[in-house]
């Protein structure tokens, strides 16, 4: 180095290196592509996603509507009211076994109901539109407008026909058949 300062100066190497090190670190942040080609570095290849990862997420999603009821049914089921006639409605006389069953019942309003699966009372899920007395027949239900909401129990693990039966329960506890309904249950 020169007095005069006619000579190179001393440089750090390894200064240097840090700033070029910046340099390319904060090109590539901004997406400067010219910096960092003139660098000699190649650019970083984002890697796509794979297909297993896609299926991953379609099965989660699929799950979660599933859990939610946003596949298949969730639909109310046809039936009219008639306060006259008591009736029950499915969704389908054919079910898979393990899947959701869904009904509605209809009838007069002061009387209480039972639901029975092949002779067995049922609680089917109406969601807070509906309300449940605990009796000694089983759980019993009013109708409001001559109709329930749509009822949903699981149907039977035991492929073959199933009896579906709506019964009148009487202040006195008796209970009295009123309609029935044969649903099939298949694998």
């Amino acid at each position: 180095m020169s007095f005069f300062g006619t000579g190179r100066g001393r440089t750090d190497a390894e200064l240097e290196a840090g700033n070029r090190r910046s340099r390319l670190h904060f090109a590539k942040d901004i997406n400067d592509v010219r910096t960092v080609a003139a660098s000699g570095e190649r650019p970083s290849i984002r890697r796509r996603r794979t297909p297993w990862t896609l299926l991953l997420i379609a099965a989660a999603t699929l799950l979660f509507l599933g859990f939610t009821g946003g596949l298949g049914g969730g639909q109310e089921v046809e039936l009219e009211p008639d306060c006259q006639d008591p009736a029950i409605g499915v969704e389908s006389s054919q079910v898979s076994s393990g899947t959701a069953l869904r009904f509605r019942l209809t009838g007069p309003d002061e009387v209480d109901y039972i639901v029975t699966l092949d002779g067995e009372p049922v609680r089917g899920d109406g969601g807070s539109a509906l309300t449940y007395e605990q009796t000694p027949a089983g759980p019993a239900l009013r109708l409001q407008q001559c109709l329930s909401p749509t009822l949903i129990i699981a149907a039977p693990a035991r492929p073959g026909p199933h009896e579906l039966a709506m019964m009148r329960l009487d202040p006195s506890g008796e209970t009295t058949e009123l309609a029935t309904l044969t649903v099939t249950v298949t694998d």
